[in-house]
């Protein structure tokens, strides 16, 4: 069995190519990588700050890296920088979780604090600072999620 496989990668929204506006264009995306993702067995999280993509792409290598060629291919990104890719031991987001700020207060205000670290790139964020807060504004969305559910 293949290795578990990452690349966190930044970009730059092309926002005239996200239609019929720039947030749905996002879920247009998203609802698209999901259905994707599950049948190749990706995970991970990605979040839109209304600039910017920020994402994770968990896997096999190969899907990993087919997935993201076709990001960086994607017109609707520009500028796609890797911050970090590599074998991992496990996955960070053991299921697609997907952020774009919502109507939440916290993921809100960590998104203008990242939107802010992503506009001034001398402000430049280490790899596990990007995991750890990408994993925090997942796991509150999972727990406003079951909180609504319960």
């Amino acid at each position: 069995m293949p290795g578990l496989y990452h690349i966190c990668y930044l970009s730059v929204a092309k926002l005239s190519a996200l239609q019929p506006t720039p947030e749905q264009g996002f879920e247009a995306i998203t609802a698209a990588a999901l259905k994707a993702n599950a049948a190749s067995g990706l995970t991970g999280c990605i979040i839109f700050t209304g600039q910017h993509f920020l994402q994770v792409i968990e896997g096999n290598r190969e899907d990993v890296e087919d997935t993201f060629g076709r990001i960086s291919r994607d017109t609707r990104h520009t500028d796609v920088r890797v911050l970090s890719e590599g074998p991992i031991e496990v996955r960070d987001f053991p299921e697609m979780a997907v952020n774009c700020g919502g109507d939440e207060a916290l993921t809100a205000e960590a998104l203008t604090e990242i939107s802010a670290v992503l506009d001034f790139p001398q402000h430049q964020l280490h790899i596990r600072e990007i995991r750890t807060l990408l994993s925090v504004i997942t796991q509150t969305s999972r727990k406003q999620d079951a909180l609504l559910a319960g």
